[in-house]
């Protein structure tokens, strides 16, 4: 063997590498356990002093198991915060902060945590540039678009996708002289000159969109570190933040989260931080006369741009005062006064009941002051429609007004309690920009005010601490808002002249993260646009720990059967083959180390996977030096020609692996992604492992003349001389091919798919009841809570999963609402936590006995995503065939080898759906169909193309070697000669996979079974379908 010590060299340099990165994991995880320890002591050390334990203002009674976690985990958490910066690994001289970012990760679906897919509102972007202009020429192709891309359709020729391009060419469909978009000229004045474009009005427009393209790139990148530095300060360890292909998305990955509400508000917040001047003014008649109006016609039909406010995300939040600093110390509380509503009340002019507006909006007005009235959280839509509606607009000026809710909600007492929002009017300048906005702020940080409450202390930067100054001395006597993403966080009453340029606010936070997160916030800046999550999942660290174990069960059952069946059947050489197994899995987990992935529940399966598909390289070369040996060569010259007839074949059958993985990497995300990277780094290290590690050994073995076996008796001459007559039958496989293909194409179009949330749209979620069952108590409770504007119930679709306790109920309620996304994921959790409460079950994070629930998983993905990732995948699907018939064509030089590979992956790609339509709500396990299936079936493309390349390149041989004899001949004698490799891979692989789909979990069988399935196709496939078809395509002609 050449280069022997060269490899050895590479060999030893890469086994110690993968040391080095793996020891960071070994590393934090001790530190973890003597953190956790530490917190148990201090545990014990409390029960013997005290009773109870308060954290966050919550009073845990010590002794429960579920408090003893909590106190316990406040301490590890603690203690971690404390010795972050020790020394964790002295020899390297790194904290624990560093090793920890260099450890190997696990995914949300083993640790539990939240993924989110946060989509940047380009159209708001255009609609901002447009001046939200009200003229026809930009609302219609502007609603257009808009239509189009949340419904992720193409109704008209566009170069692009994107919201961007979608306007312009409805744009140019309604208006076909394309004349210029002078709608754009105040909000791009600072980036081109439109008027002095001395071009075509066409290429006036195409420089406009390219503009609007570019500040969207900006915007994006904006957000995108805007986004990066606010996880930063989050706490959670191991984020993984990364732009994804399609235009404007972030998908974001935080493994351990726990506060989903919290992780909403810190992604989607825009962090817009504004100062205005209350519009102090008599507005009763104008609202009088609104009044009147609305009583005669409806607004329904008006859209809002108005922000809408969720009654369950705000029910808890209480008024926030803004408090003033002047020289590093609090100034007189009486410089600032809160104008209470209960004050205004007192001086209110009322209307009759002191309803208006259709009885939504409780009228408080008195002259010459900016509050308005108060509205109930369901009726803020409502009154927003009114007041965008033609009459609103015709009636107030609201080029110099605006109308904005208070984010508090408060109760007030009248001849009738009330409680709700208060409706504040501001005053617009003729700039339009506030006097003080977010990027006026040099430093916010968590504080607290004197009742010792958490706040928020603010510091402007010396220009406009003078303009505060200057701005407070004008409005003595008056009101003045600080607004925060269109919400009016305080209205302070203006007593004197405020100096020093520090502000704080203050009560309105419940807890100290609450403040600690919107001083991050503020500090990373506001987002240039409104960013939403479209895509959202969560996973309950129980499910993680079970995924976790049967995980690790599966790798390790499915590792010893492979090990034991090389020794079984290869005797010593398969001893050999289990070393270079052994470091193949090092060195796979290694290389993920080192990449920074993070290992998933997909990710394990590919690792399983990887190992009994690596067989198939060791099984390649050990049956072609079996073949040597039978043809009377020496063990020596064996090995050396067994290696070099073998290669050909493991190149091919790799890189037609390759390229699928590659594809998958490409369209998939999330897990799949892990699953992707896992396969591909597989590819490498398995030929590296296969084809240097072992034949270093047996060099070894024949420098120090010890004995090589390659069989035992009963195994040496298995399958040896088999001479069975492949193409004498083929017409009935074709025959019944064409059944069985026939069959599931009938279901499929009768019966369909169980399509997952990830395909249909809606929110799903995975609960476990301490309790047994009925699946149709609980759609019925769930239905009865679901309901529409309309009146009418939704009912979800329920599934029992894994076991009797287990459901996964799917809803698509409020999936075509207005609302917010965050409102509508808050309405939608509070409806099925009223069900499961009618049911007499409470959650188990609220109390410790009786009927419980725990939420394993939740996963909601919006109507668009789901049109996306259907076409995304099935492009994924077609692409990879494609690609993989050009590959085989140009490999084999004849089209008849690309097309009879293409066909009969196409066979095993039907086949496998077709299954999956009759037998799901059969089988006692799920068989839905979302990204986990298309990796699935993208691996069974790449096992049935890997196992016809083995036979294709014999063929190639045989073609050569037997040029008289004829094609069939030629192919009964290659198909023949490579049986016991394609038995013995098939066989591995698919142990392999059963051995996956026992030990599992529920989460990964449907995954499992979709292999097992294609390895079966894709064997006879092989064997019966695509080399038969290259005869007949080749008019019994095969010489390649």
């Amino acid at each position: 063997m050449r280069n022997r010590s060269a490899i050895w060299v590479f060999t030893i340099l890469l086994f110690l590498a993968c040391l080095y990165q793996l020891s960071f994991s070994w590393v934090t995880k001790s530190f973890e356990t003597d953190i956790h320890n530490l917190a148990e002591e201090k545990y014990d050390s409390l029960s013997n002093e005290a009773v109870e334990f308060v954290i966050n203002g919550d009073t845990l009674v010590i002794g429960a198991d579920k408090e003893k976690q909590l106190i316990v985990s406040y301490y590890e958490q603690k203690l971690l915060a404390e010795n972050r910066e020790q020394p964790t690994y002295p020899i390297l001289d790194l904290d624990y902060q560093r090793c920890k970012d260099q450890e190997l990760g696990l995914g949300l679906d083993l640790q539990g945590g939240m993924s989110v897919t946060l989509e940047v509102s380009i159209e708001d972007l255009v609609k901002n540039f447009a001046g939200n202009s009200s003229k026809i020429s930009f609302k219609n192709p502007f609603n257009a678009a808009l239509k189009d891309f949340k419904e992720g359709s193409t109704t008209v020729d566009s170069d692009s996708d994107d919201f961007i391009g979608l306007f312009y060419a409805h744009y140019k469909e309604l208006y076909p002289k394309n004349p210029p978009m002078i709608f754009f000229s105040n909000g791009l004045k600072d980036y081109m000159d439109i008027n002095s474009v001395e071009k075509t009005e066409s290429n006036k427009n195409d420089q406009i969109i390219q503009t609007l393209r570019d500040l969207s790139e900006d915007a994006i990148q904006k957000t995108h570190r805007i986004i990066e530095s606010r996880i930063n300060k989050f706490g959670v360890s191991q984020p993984n933040i990364k732009k994804l292909a399609v235009s404007g998305r972030l998908q974001i990955e935080l493994p351990g989260a726990k506060d989903k509400n919290r992780i909403r508000n810190l992604l989607q917040s825009t962090a817009s931080l504004e100062f205005w001047d209350g519009a102090h003014a008599d507005w009763t008649d104008e609202f009088l006369e609104l009044n009147k109006a609305v009583s005669k016609e409806s607004t329904n039909e008006v859209e809002s741009d108005f922000i809408e406010i969720s009654q369950d995300s705000l029910n808890s939040l209480s008024s926030i005062e803004l408090e003033s600093y002047m020289n590093d110390k609090k100034i007189n509380d009486s410089l600032l006064e809160e104008k209470t509503l209960e004050r205004v009340i007192q001086d209110s002019i009322m209307l009759a009941d002191g309803k208006i507006l259709n009885g939504s909006l409780w009228f408080i007005h008195t002259s010459n002051s900016p509050y308005i009235g108060v509205a109930k959280s369901v009726d803020t839509s409502k009154i927003n429609s009114m007041l965008k509606s033609k009459v609103a607009r015709d009636i107030f000026n609201l080029r110099r007004h605006k109308f904005l809710w208070s984010r508090d909600v408060s109760t007030y007492e009248t001849s009738q309690n009330f409680t709700g929002h208060t409706l504040m009017a501001i005053e617009i300048p003729t700039s339009g920009e506030p006097k003080i906005n977010g990027e006026d702020v040099v430093n916010a940080s968590q504080s607290f005010d004197n009742d010792s409450k958490p706040s928020v202390a603010l510091s402007f930067n010396s220009n406009v601490a003078d303009v505060w100054a200057k701005w407070t001395e004008q409005k003595v006597g008056k009101v003045i808002a600080i607004v925060l993403d269109d919400q009016v966080f305080s209205s302070p009453f203006i007593r004197q002249k405020i100096t020093g340029g520090n502000t704080e606010i203050s009560g309105g936070f419940e807890t100290i993260e609450e403040a600690q997160d919107l001083a991050n916030i503020l500090k990373a800046g506001s987002l240039p646009v409104p960013a939403v999550i479209v895509d959202e999942a969560i996973v309950g660290p129980s499910l993680g720990e079970e995924n976790i174990n049967s995980g690790l069960w599966s790798f390790f059952f499915a590792f010893l059967l492979v090990l034991f069946y090389m020794i079984f059947y290869y005797k010593r050489a398969g001893w050999v083959a289990n070393v270079a197994l052994i470091a193949n899995v090092f060195f796979i987990i290694g290389t993920l180390a080192s990449l920074g992935a993070a290992l998933t529940l997909p990710g394990i399966a590919g690792l399983v996977l990887t190992i009994g598909m690596s067989v198939d390289a060791n099984v390649l070369i050990y049956e072609r030096i079996r073949e040597e040996l039978k043809n009377g060569k020496g063990i020596k010259l064996a090995i050396q020609d067994g290696y070099k007839h073998a290669y050909s074949a493991i190149i091919d059958a790799n890189v037609t692996s390759l390229l699928t993985a590659v594809v998958l990497a490409y369209f998939g995300s999330g897990p799949i992604q892990g699953f992707a990277t896992t396969l591909i780094i597989g590819v490498f290290t398995s030929l590296f492992s296969a084809i240097f590690i072992t034949r270093l050994i047996f060099s070894y073995f024949l420098d120090t003349k010890r004995d090589v076996y390659f069989s035992r008796k009963f195994t040496e001459n298995l399958f040896t001389g088999s001479t069975i007559g492949f193409l004498k039958k083929r017409k009935v496989f074709y025959i019944f091919s064409a059944l069985i293909v026939g069959f599931g194409i009938f279901s499929l179009s009768t019966k369909g798919l169980d399509g997952g949330v990830e395909f249909t749209g809606g929110r799903t979620y995975r609960v476990e009841f301490s309790e047994k069952i009925d699946k149709s108590e609980v759609q019925n409770a769930v239905s009865n809570r679901c309901v529409d504007d309309n009146g009418n119930n939704i009912a979800p679709e329920v599934k029992t999963v894994d076991n009797a306790y287990t459901l996964e109920i799917t809803t698509k309620y409020l999936e075509k609402s207005v609302l917010k996304n965050k409102v509508k994921v808050a309405k939608i959790d509070a409806s099925l936590a009223q069900a499961f409460q009618d049911l007499g079950y409470s959650n188990i994070e609220d109390v410790n006995e009786g009927m419980t629930y725990t939420l394993l998983t939740s996963r909601g993905v919006e109507s668009q995503i789901s049109d996306e990732l259907i076409k995304g995948s099935f492009l994924a699907v077609i692409f990879s065939l494609f690609i993989i018939f050009i590959y085989i064509a140009f490999r084999f030089r004849k089209w008849q080898f690309g097309l009879g590979a293409l066909i009969a992956m196409f066979h095993d790609v039907l086949v496998v759906l077709g299954l999956f339509s009759i037998f799901y709500n059969i089988v006692p396990f799920s068989m839905e169909i979302d990204q986990a299936f298309i990796a699935a079936i993208l691996t069974v493309v790449g096992y049935s193309i890997n196992d016809t390349v083995v036979v294709f390149d014999r063929i190639r041989e045989y073609s050569v070697l037997h040029k008289k004899s004829s094609a069939v001949q030629v192919v009964d004698r290659a198909l023949n000669s490579t049986l016991s490799r394609t038995i013995n891979t098939s066989l591995s692989t698919f142990l392999v996979l059963l051995t996956i789909f026992i030990f599992g979990g529920e989460s990964i069988k449907g995954f499992a079974f979709a292999l097992m399935v294609g390895v079966v196709v894709g064997t006879y496939s092989s064997l019966f379908i695509a080399t038969p078809l290259v005869v007949d395509l080749s008019k019994n002609k095969i010489n390649a």
